[in-house]
């Protein structure tokens, strides 16, 4: 009887031991997060999101630039600006010299603008992937930060397009072992991805006047359209680009209510945020999250207790000073123009050069509100013991300073600013339209009226021959609309691409010894234009950048790119 009893103790303990053994027993920990209870705790999902839009701009590979940055000094990188100084604000002057010595698929820029887009994709595949595990946002809510993410992860794809050609689409969070193997896909096939997902974002984010005030520099969807459009630009695709901007232009009730700001510097204003003009920008806020990059760009002294400038290490070229136009319209090296080389350089010329650079004698208003004159050129200055801004290596190396970005607003004494940077405006919705409809050979006096016209009235030009089409110059239609384009978006780090995608790199960066990048012309006694920098651009290899090595040593799957 015992050792019946003992047998049915065993039996019972038996079927215990099996039926806990059946049952999904709970070991998530609960003293940190874990794959399962990360996403369920909404401050986890919109900080993962955050991480998505800080790494926009070259800002997720560790030793990169910040975005503030490579947003500037992508300048260095065209013909609008030269950097004298470069080494830890991404050497764009070694890549713009074009020597196989300086440029190469070693160097770290070229290595940080490959990782730092792809962190990016990976953060927004991390995000699209885990996003839906959270079950207390909604639906609604959910589907809008998705296709945050997907515009995201779609801009990171198109920027790297741009520097690099083919290159692999990476839609999921990869393995060691995926990465190691995974093969380029070609362009046209990436950039079909690209505008799939962009319409799709679309459809899913709202317009910028249904946004919370607290969601304000969040991706919309004129956003994602007015990208879309960019993308379509670059890639010759004329008629549908033109196709979205009309989209935006006549159907703003569905899109957003955009406008060109009535003032073109209150468009960069760090007190005039979010205004009309802007589509899509990089949020910065006192004294939260700042960049000081402007204390490099402008004059180096302006008035006891305003904020002063150390070294001028970004800029402008006299190549881009000489793209302005005159007040009438013309070129300023065309017949009739009035322009004065050596007297009056920059009277009578398209106002928003002086909203855009600083040049010799121009009037000056510091952040304590006073005004002064910034002497550039040498032996000029009243006061010959005051020659803190004259053009010299110490100062201005090209006889130029910058203006667009300045901030007033910055606290006295540093230039930490607090402005957003503007990624898209309305302006380049009308330039995108005007460049689409000349290659489509459709520009005519009405798309001249829609798009440059309010342009110009808006920068300041009063002559009919500059405001009425076809304007007044020589140029070809083609060259004027480009030329606008260059005008309004300077300093706003589009120009690089723009002569990259126009095929002219090689006509405009080729600077070899006796035709050096030039300055003003504050040289051998105010007679000659200052020699800057040389500069190589071979059409057989530099439209593309080269595939990083580190990358190529990995992953056996990976090509390079030809020349390189």
């Amino acid at each position: 009887m015992c050792l019946r009893h003992f047998s049915k103790i065993k039996f019972i303990i038996f079927f215990a031991v099996v039926a806990v053994g059946c049952k999904k027993i709970d070991l998530t920990p609960k003293d940190r997060y874990t794959d399962d209870n990360f996403w369920q705790v909404n401050a986890n999902a919109f900080n993962a999101l955050a991480t998505c839009y800080s790494q926009q701009i070259s800002g997720g590979q560790p030793g990169s630039s910040s975005a503030a940055q490579a947003y500037f000094y992508n300048e260095a990188l065209s013909d609008n600006a030269f950097c004298p100084l470069d080494v830890n604000v991404g050497t764009p002057t070694q890549i713009s010299s074009g020597s196989d010595a300086n440029f190469n698929p070693g160097i770290n820029r070229v290595k940080y603008e490959w990782g730092s887009y792809y962190t990016n994709i990976r953060s927004c595949n991390l995000f699209l992937e885990n996003i839906d595990k959270n079950t207390t946002l909604g639906a609604t809510l959910i589907g809008r930060m998705k296709g945050e993410a997907r515009y995201l992860r779609a801009h990171a794809l198109f920027r790297l397009t741009n520097f690099f050609g083919d290159v692999p689409l990476i839609t999921k969070v990869l393995t060691p072992e995926e990465a190691k193997v995974i093969a380029k896909t070609p362009k046209a096939d990436v950039v079909k991805f690209i505008l799939s997902e962009l319409d799709a974002a679309a459809a899913a984010l709202p317009k910028k006047e249904d946004l919370a005030a607290a969601d304000r520099g969040r991706v919309t969807k004129g956003a994602a359209k007015a990208m879309k459009a960019r993308v379509l630009l670059y890639n010759n695709q004329w008629a549908e680009c033109a196709a979205v901007c009309e989209d935006l232009m006549n159907n703003q009730a569905e899109n957003g209510t955009y406008a060109l700001q009535a003032s073109f510097p209150d468009i960069f204003s760090a007190t005039n945020k979010y205004n009309s003009e802007v589509i899509a920008d990089l949020g910065y806020q006192q004294p939260d999250r700042t960049w000081g990059d402007w204390g490099d760009f402008g004059p180096f002294y302006t008035g006891p207790g305003a904020t002063a400038s150390s070294v001028s290490n970004l800029v402008p070229t006299q190549d881009l000073v000489e793209s302005f136009l005159t007040l009438d319209g013309k070129n300023i090296f065309e017949p009739g123009s009035g322009y004065d080389e050596n007297n009056a350089p920059y009277a009578n010329r398209d106002p928003r050069l002086g909203y855009t650079v600083v040049y010799d004698k121009y009037v000056w208003v510091n952040n304590l509100g006073n005004s002064q004159v910034i002497y550039i050129k040498p032996g000029t200055a009243p006061d010959p013991t005051n020659k803190k801004n004259e053009a010299g290596p110490t100062a201005t190396t090209s006889g130029y300073y910058w203006r667009k970005y300045y901030d007033p607003t910055a606290p006295k004494g540093t230039f930490s600013s607090g402005e957003n940077l503007i990624i898209q405006r309305w302006a380049e919705v009308l330039l995108m339209e005007a460049e689409a409809k000349t290659m489509l050979g459709q520009m005519d006096a009405a798309v001249w009226d829609k798009t440059i016209k309010p342009l110009r009235v808006r920068a300041g030009f009063t002559k009919n021959t500059a405001l009425n089409y076809p304007g007044n110059t020589t140029m070809k239609m083609i060259d004027q609309v480009r030329n606008e384009r260059r005008c309004e978006l300077a300093f706003e780090s589009l120009r690089y691409d723009d002569i990259k995608r126009w095929k002219i790199a090689e006509t405009v960066l080729n600077h070899q010894p006796g035709n050096e990048v030039r300055g003003a012309k504050f040289a051998a006694g105010n007679t000659a234009f200052i020699k800057l920098v040389v500069r190589t651009f071979n059409p057989a290899k530099h439209y593309l950048w080269p595939i990083p090595t580190e990358s190529l040593q990995t992953d056996p799957n990976l090509t390079q790119n030809p020349g390189w």
